[in-house]
């Protein structure tokens, strides 16, 4: 997947934010966390999931670059 918007042909709930999250999948999963919050502002529990989202999709994208060293 990939770049999920709110337009799209799917349906966003918890369960399928959870699945792209165990999947790696973590800026899709935020997105659709971002827009179930949208809806539901006073669920607590989708603010601290998209809390935690972001500092792992955050890391996803700072990914480690070997360094090569010529011998």
């Amino acid at each position: 997947m990939g770049n999920i918007k709110a337009g799209d042909d799917m349906f966003f709930t918890t369960t399928m934010a959870e699945v792209l999250e165990e999947q790696g999948h973590y800026e899709d999963a935020l997105m659709i966390y971002k827009i179930l919050a949208d809806t539901s502002p006073w669920d607590q529990s989708l603010s601290q999931r998209i809390d935690k989202l972001k500092g792992l999709a955050e890391k996803g994208k700072r990914r480690p670059q070997k360094q090569e060293t010529m011998a």
